[in-house]
């Protein structure tokens, strides 16, 4: 039964990354999926994350209730380059995402997108990087708590895979989980996908190979990205630590920011059924 389990999640997430490969270059309202030039915020991919990181407010009941991550944004770049059809896509906490959606909202104008020379809607997806500082954190709401100083035993990389917040208190630690998942499959191949309950549905936010290249590093590399910060083709070496047997720690550098990104895992516990022949 664990294996079907396995297979059923793998055979999912094929069938739809089949259909993503296959997606129109252009929905049926005639928003571009991908233009010939692709829109760009004024002064570059740097330009946007200082936009973002000087104009974003962090929630006080966020931070109260020690929550952090990181919010997808979908929206549509139209032709004069304004911003509309503002949407999540995948969602931390309902106040941060609210906050996502105000950022993207006031945005400036971008450069539009283009098709042979002609200005054209293009849909495009940005991820907004929530962190906290030690002293932010006051109190966090956890759905699970793990014990500290564990030895690992299970250092094992393939799995599948939640998102999750941590605070150490005491020698416990609080877990809250949020519904991304990554599976990281024996054969070098991983997929995050996006689990939410908002209309957006399951998404495939990125697919790829990944290999480890030491005993705390391994590499991503891209083949499909809902994220234009992330680019298909590029790589991301991923630093990690083994907190306990099913948490763990990574560790990598986004593009247009000097302080790397860390972000937890929680391990999926998959069920161990015993089967009975009649």
């Amino acid at each position: 039964m664990k294996t079907k389990l396995v297979c059923l999640i793998l055979i999912l997430c094929g069938c739809l990354s089949l259909s993503a490969q296959h997606m129109p270059k252009v929905d049926e309202n005639g928003v571009y999926f991908v233009a010939e030039k692709m829109p760009e915020f004024t002064g570059g991919q740097q330009a946007l994350m200082k936009y973002l990181s000087t104009n974003v407010q962090y929630p006080a009941e966020a931070q109260k209730n020690g929550i952090g991550g990181r919010v997808i944004v979908q929206f549509v770049i139209m032709e004069d380059g304004s911003i509309a059809q503002e949407k999540i896509v995948r969602g931390v906490e309902p106040s941060l995402d609210a906050e996502a959606l105000r950022l993207v909202k006031q945005m400036p104008k971008w450069i539009p997108g283009t098709e042979q020379g002609v200005p054209v809607k293009v849909r495009y997806n940005v991820p907004i990087f929530f962190r906290m500082t030690e002293g932010s954190i006051s109190r966090l709401k956890s759905d699970l708590v793990l014990p500290v100083g564990q030895e690992v035993k299970n250092a094992a990389l393939e799995g599948v895979w939640q998102s999750c917040s941590v605070k150490t208190i005491g020698e416990e630690y609080h877990i809250y989980r949020v519904q991304v998942l990554k599976i990281l499959s024996s054969d070098g191949t991983f997929m995050n996908i996006f689990t939410g309950d908002n209309k957006a549905g399951v998404v495939i936010t990125a697919s790829g190979t990944y290999q480890k290249e030491s005993e705390n590093t391994y590499v991503e590399t891209l083949e499909k990205s809902a994220i234009d910060l992330f680019k298909e083709g590029s790589k991301n070496s991923i630093t990690f630590e083994f907190l306990n047997d099913n948490l763990v720690k990574f560790t990598f550098s986004i593009p247009g920011k000097d302080t790397p990104w860390e972000e937890y895992w929680f391990r999926v516990p998959l069920p161990e059924i015993k089967l009975v022949a009649e």
